[in-house]
């Protein structure tokens, strides 16, 4: 969880992406020669955009923090304003890259807090004339579906560009596509489309706008067209660093992707399918929801909040014995992860999550054991 989300990882994926020439492949700049590794940008891109709902993705970003801290970049040079507004519930993690990014930028960068009541009451009233975006996670990062048509509306009406991040793109199999609901930009982290955790990377970022920030998108896109003789292929359509165009045109210094990574999400979305996709989304669900439900019968354990969620949730067990974390993984589990080394107000609350591969007996010896470790 917080991030980084295991799943079944199909056994024909490390096969096909181990694939020599799609292992030692790097930058196309010959598309005559490139054929097979354009067409699968193509594919990552077409994929990507059918899920977010968006009209355009590009040839993929290092991570889901990056990814985002572009978007903030790119709503800055296409609005030419200079704040952005960051509804309460994002990634610490997130907020740390965007903070490196934006440090020596005209930007200003407005993170607003749970205190200041619900997010369509912090959204009315950080709105201004000098918003460039502003940023929504969902689910956020202690679980809560936060996404609203009536949030994108607000912002949208303010002039501002509305950001959709998102850490687990698993959820876009059976919730609304944030373009369909109006988002401008959904980026996000798409390590859960097979992609080990590997104690932290390498991850996948990914990137999807509308049509009219296409001049303004970070990396390159793929394009499909046909040679003189009438005959399908691709080529890079944009590419906007400043090696292949005028440097005060360009929109960012990437230059190199994630490409395998990109590559990969590719073959695992393909292997599932639309069906396969939504069963690990509602599989995930279920185990998680049935988590919540065991260990909130514990005395002890309390629920944070009945906000509904997607597979995350925050539980507060009050003040945690010392040896707490010890005993549990002594028993082989990960008890969570604690909110308190974000925020000192979070102290003894634990961010939990469970995938489609933990079984019902597995999460009963899970919640028998939290119990057996707690006062």
């Amino acid at each position: 969880g917080a991030g980084a989300y295991e799943h079944a990882i199909p056994s024909a994926l490390k096969d096909l992406v181990t694939r020599s020439e799609f292992l030692t492949a790097y930058t196309p700049y010959q598309p005559e020669i490139s054929q097979g590794l354009l067409q699968a940008f193509f594919e990552y891109q077409s994929l990507i955009s059918d899920l977010t709902g968006m009209e355009i993705t590009n040839a993929s970003m290092y991570d889901g923090p990056t990814a985002l801290a572009e978007a903030v970049l790119l709503a800055h040079n296409f609005t030419k304003k200079s704040q952005v507004t960051i509804l309460s519930g994002l990634n610490p993690e997130a907020k740390q890259v965007l903070r490196t990014y934006t440090s020596n930028s005209e930007i200003t960068l407005k993170f607003l807090s749970p205190e200041d009541g619900d997010k369509n009451h912090q959204l009315a009233s950080a709105l201004n004339d000098k918003t460039a975006a502003v940023v929504l996670q969902n689910p956020d990062f202690f679980g809560h579906l936060a996404l609203t048509r009536e949030l994108l509306s607000m912002i949208n009406e303010s002039g501002a560009l509305s950001i959709v991040y998102i850490n687990d793109p698993i959820s876009l199999a059976i919730l609304e596509p944030p373009g369909a609901l109006g988002a401008d930009l959904v980026v996000g982290e798409a390590q859960a489309f097979g992609l080990p955790l590997s104690f932290g990377g390498p991850y996948l970022g990914f990137l999807a706008a509308k049509k009219a920030l296409l001049r303004n998108m970070p990396g390159r896109l793929v394009g499909k067209t046909t040679d003189l003789e009438g005959k399908e292929g691709f080529v890079l359509t944009l590419q906007t660093r400043e090696q292949h165009i005028r440097r005060e045109k360009a929109t960012s210094n990437i230059c190199s992707n994630q490409a395998l990574c990109a590559l990969t999400a590719t073959i695992y979305l393909s292997l599932l399918g639309p069906v396969g996709l939504k069963e690990v989304a509602l599989s995930t669900v279920q185990n998680s929801h049935y988590l919540f439900s065991q260990l909130t019968r514990i005395p002890s354990v309390k629920a944070c909040s009945d906000d509904p969620f997607f597979h995350e949730f925050v539980i507060n067990l009050g003040a945690i014995p010392p040896d707490f974390f010890t005993n549990m993984k002594r028993k082989g589990f990960i008890p969570g992860f604690s909110l308190a080394q974000y925020d000192p107000c979070y102290s003894g609350s634990l961010l939990l999550y469970t995938s489609e591969l933990r079984t019902k007996e597995e999460l009963d010896q899970f919640c028998t054991e939290m119990e057996e470790c707690l006062p």
